[in-house]
């Protein structure tokens, strides 16, 4: 606390007055003031009655909270009423603004309360705030979460076609209630053990349906259903209770498959949601008997969650893809776009707002995955928050030309960016300003950015044939450039303990530097017979493997160059990329006949049989965080995950994944062109609707006719998304990979969707 220790040696006679108890008459300059006065103005505010508690819980509230929060909001957390106390007592160093928010004003202040030897008694325990605070914020969302609670009319529209939804959102959701419904789960994880048990229960509450259901609503509503996908897991991963953490990890199911209805439109997580759902789920099996009156799948649904991902299929060819650090989505650019996905279920996540006027060429996230960078031909940069996927500021504009690459710090303080204009830019990463001038020094395109462990230099590679190292703090050039390659720098990589570099070049050889010196560590290592295509040293810093574009990889020996047994032979043409697993035991590959293939890294032998599936060039592969899954990004304009075990593609259903009396092929056949039919008869006579897929006709919805809204069931559209529409009305959502019978003879729809709640002789479920 070298902030508050200063403080003190500053002050050697600061004078403290009170005329009474919690009144002060003389605010002092938080530059003078000491532990005495600090301890002194608690001293006085805990006198009245009662005081002490609230005022404690009050401060530890304020210190961890997210953002500022009001006094209402805090008292609602609480469940107590101190603003007065607030104000009589510690006014000098807490603020309360016109619209009641709460904050520290005193810096010092808050060392003072985080000392534990300077403030004796008055310590506050940051892993006992968030314990408080992760219970503070279930009970106010079991007290306030409802169905219906922005009051939605009608289930044809989405959230953002509601013209006062903002306004809805403020009158019906309270701000406690909102920030509970958002942040919950990042104060849990942050709670201290003597208190898990008694968490671990509140969350068990809190998972038995209504109550997810009623949180989705919420966050729904405020737009924050990605960020809930990576709060579920989290929570999941924090429990002890096997039973508890499998209801967690149903509602993440939940929400990742049905991730377009629920944060599109609010009724839609009854309507489109809960028919759908897995029936061995224990959350749609409650969410099926309280609210009955909805859409009922009889044949054609899933008795279990469908298995883990899935091909990831975008509109556009993926110049990048890239794990978050938690390894639990991955980032995918394209052209003008960034598109999110779930590692464990392979949904879409939605697609960042357009930010980008031409292709995305690289992403990167910051060490703690909060945030992301992306470049582009445009000639710009982005920052984006990962978890709201919205923007920061404007555009990060002063390359010339086309960006190439993208990275951040390790300690995720600075952005290095690598353009087409030949020189390297530093960012800060949490303004967007450019520190200091582009460095300069390469004589062509810089292909490829990288920093150093330690964050202390970059390196880039050129196709001017060089590589340079920078010093990340001044952007000087460290040393001369390093030359020894005798055609383009196509890639460059750092030892995992910062001490070389390893580049590839089209001069076919792969080099390694010191970094310290810039000079050549021995031969060039040779035996390629192409351009070397990527690099990559193995987490232990002992082998490298590169790849090349006649179709082989091979290993090496870092400490003597040498290549270790044969070339990794059985791809047929170009390998464009190689990974080393996280536990440096396998190798991923990618070719451009759209195969990937796995390899062990001790004995160089293939593991199994190539993953195919892709259709064109794999540009890309990488392994997750946690070595258990592999993405790969191709022309085919798809993503695909695999099992690094199996080699499996993810997407594979087991054979039990469907019910047994699922529709034959000959009912899913088309039998016609036509989007949607009526007159078909069923063998109970019963007039039905057929919709399918308007582009592949491949996907069936059979509908049976019945009474209620007005509704042209015969003009009904199966839309590419999903959603089924009746003009420019929401009927409905369906999984896409889904071939149903749907019985709606219980549906409530348009502004009868509130009684999907009733049940025989009682009302919504409490």
């Amino acid at each position: 606390m070298d902030l508050f220790k200063a403080a003190v040696e500053l002050d050697q006679s600061a004078q403290i007055s009170a005329t009474g108890p919690g009144i002060w008459m003389a605010p002092m300059d938080s530059n003078i003031r000491d532990s005495n006065f600090y301890s002194t103005l608690l001293t006085n505010a805990y006198r009245p009655s009662g005081a002490r508690e609230i005022i404690m819980q009050t401060l530890q509230i304020v210190l961890v909270a997210e953002h500022p929060l009001t006094i209402r909001s805090i008292d609602a957390l609480l469940g107590t009423k101190n603003e007065e106390l607030l104000v009589n007592s510690l006014s000098s160093v807490i603020s309360i603004a016109a619209d009641g928010t709460v904050t520290i004003i005193d810096p010092i202040f808050r060392d003072f309360l985080h000392d534990k030897e300077t403030a004796g008694s008055f310590y506050i325990d940051e892993v006992q705030s968030h314990s408080l605070m992760a219970r503070s914020c279930f009970v106010v969302m079991m007290e306030e979460l409802t169905f219906n609670i922005c009051r939605i009319d009608s289930s044809f529209v989405r959230n953002n076609e509601i013209p006062d939804m903002n306004e809805r959102i403020s009158s019906f959701i309270s701000s406690q209630l909102q920030y509970a419904a958002i942040h919950w789960h990042k104060h849990l994880i942050q709670s201290g053990e003597e208190l898990r048990r008694s968490l671990s229960d509140m969350l068990e509450q809190f998972s038995r349906s209504p109550y997810p259901l009623y949180w989705m609503e919420v966050i729904s509503a405020l737009g924050k259903v990605r960020g809930s996908l990576c709060g579920l897991q989290d929570a999941r991963d924090w429990l002890l209770d096997a039973q508890t953490k499998e209801r967690v990890e149903d509602i993440h199911r939940f929400i990742a498959s049905f991730y377009t209805p629920i944060s599109e439109s609010i009724p839609h997580i009854y309507i489109s949601s809960i028919p759908f759902g897995a029936r061995g789920s224990v959350l749609i099996q409650e969410s099926i008997e309280a609210f009955p009156k909805t859409l009922s799948v009889t044949q054609g649904y899933y008795n279990r969650w469908k298995a883990l991902p899935i091909i990831l299929k975008g509109s556009e060819p993926n110049w990048a893809v890239v794990f978050f650090p938690n390894g639990r989505q991955i980032a995918t650019g394209s052209n003008q776009t960034i598109q999110l996905w779930d590692v464990e279920t392979g949904q879409a996540l939605g697609e960042l707002p357009r930010g980008h006027d031409d292709w995305v060429t690289s992403i990167s996230f910051s060490p703690d995955g909060r945030r992301m960078a992306s470049g582009s031909r445009d000639m710009t940069l982005r920052l984006w928050d990962a978890e709201t996927g919205q923007a920061f500021g404007e555009p990060l504009r002063d390359h010339e030309d086309r960006v190439t690459s993208v990275s951040f710090s390790p300690d995720g303080r600075q952005i290095a960016s690598g353009s087409c204009d030949d020189t390297i830019r530093l960012w800060d990463a949490e303004t967007g300003q450019a520190f200091g001038e582009p460095l300069r020094g390469h004589k062509d395109w810089v292909t490829s950015v990288s920093f150093s462990p330690d964050g202390r230099r970059i390196a880039s590679g050129s196709y001017d044939w060089t590589i340079r190292l920078w010093e990340a703090e001044t952007g000087q050039a460290f040393g001369e450039p390093l030359r020894g390659h005798e055609n383009s720098v196509t890639s460059v990589s750092f030892s995992p303990d910062g001490r070389q570099i390893a580049s590839g070049s089209y001069d076919w050889t792969i080099r390694l530097w010191d970094v310290e010196t810039g000079q050549a560590l021995g031969q060039p290592l040779r035996g390629h017979m192409s351009w070397v295509t990527s690099v990559s040293f193995s987490p232990d810093g002992r082998q490298i493997a590169s790849g090349e574009n006649d179709g082989t990889i091979r290993l090496w020996d870092v400490e003597t160059g040498q290549a270790l047994g044969q070339p990794l032979r059985g791809h047929m043409s170009w390998v464009t990329s190689v990974s080393f697993s996280p536990d440096g035991r396998q190798i991923a590959s990618g070719e451009n006949d759209g195969t990937i293939r796995l390899w062990d890294a001790g004995t160089g032998q293939p593991l199994g049989q190539p993953l195919r599936g892709h259709a064109d060039w794999v540009n890309s592969v990488s392994f997750s965080p946690d070595g258990l899954q592999i993405a790969s990004g191709s022309d085919d304009k798809t993503i695909r995950l695999w099992n690094a075990e199996t080699g499996q593609p993810l997407r594979e259903r087991p054979p039990d994944d469907h019910q047994s009396s699922s529709l034959s092929s000959n009912e899913l056949q088309p039998s016609h062109s036509a989007i949607a039919g009526s007159g078909w008869k069923s063998s109970s006579n019963s007039e039905t609707i057929k919709l399918m897929d308007q582009k592949t006709g491949r996907r069936l919805v059979y509908w049976r006719r019945v009474p209620g809204e007005a509704l042209r069931l015969e003009d009904a559209r199966l839309e590419n998304n999903g959603w089924v529409m009746e003009g420019n009305r929401l009927l409905h959502w369906v999984p896409p990979s889904m071939k149903c019978w749907i019985d709606n003879a219980q549906f409530r729809c348009g502004s009868q969707w509130k009684e999907v709640h009733e049940v025989e002789g009682r009302g919504p479920p409490t």
